[in-house]
């Protein structure tokens, strides 16, 4: 890979914070899709997709971290998305 002057480096905690919950996310939709109990299914979706939404954020930090305004705007958007899943998460219990 050739570095110009406009390319950063992406430390292995930035990675960690991109990909770790993203993994997450992806280990638990499996595991929903898996589950014969359609209530467990919804509760372990919902859960995958919270960790979803984290990961989101995690990226938009990133971006934001380079002053775009892709990253504020999704920011904002997956914020609201994560209030939203934590909400129906609270009713699903």
């Amino acid at each position: 890979m050739e570095s110009t002057p406009g390319s950063q480096k992406v430390s292995l905690t930035w990675k960690l914070a991109l990909f770790a919950p993203l993994g997450v996310a992806i280990i638990l939709q499996v595991m929903a899709h898996r589950q014969t109990d359609l209530h467990e299914q919804v509760k372990v979706s919902i859960v995958g997709n919270i960790f979803l939404f984290v990961a989101m954020i995690g990226q938009s930090l990133f971006l934001m971290r380079k002053s775009t305004k892709w990253g504020i705007v999704m920011l904002i958007l997956t914020s609201a998305g994560l209030g939203y899943g934590l909400h129906v998460l609270q009713h699903a219990f």
